[in-house]
């Protein structure tokens, strides 16, 4: 009796890459809602002050790591 290692199915790298990059937009637009609101800072969960610039400079960094490392797997 042979068992075969049930692989999943696996995505292309088109379909990783613009999952990925949708998913970062989401964000984006959901860290971007109090900045376009007139609010420079927001409330985080546990109370803290979050400065929404800083948040967006370190989406937009994460968004050119991925767009320039997506083909060199």
């Amino acid at each position: 009796m042979s068992r075969k290692r049930a692989t999943p199915p696996k995505r292309s790298r088109l379909k990783e890459f613009l999952l990925y990059f949708v998913l970062l937009l989401v964000m984006l637009g959901l860290v971007a809602r109090p900045f376009a609101k007139g609010a420079i800072f927001y409330q985080s969960y546990w109370g803290g002050a979050v400065f929404v610039p800083f948040v967006l400079l370190i989406a937009a960094v994460l968004a050119a790591i991925v767009v320039i490392n997506w083909n060199r797997k």
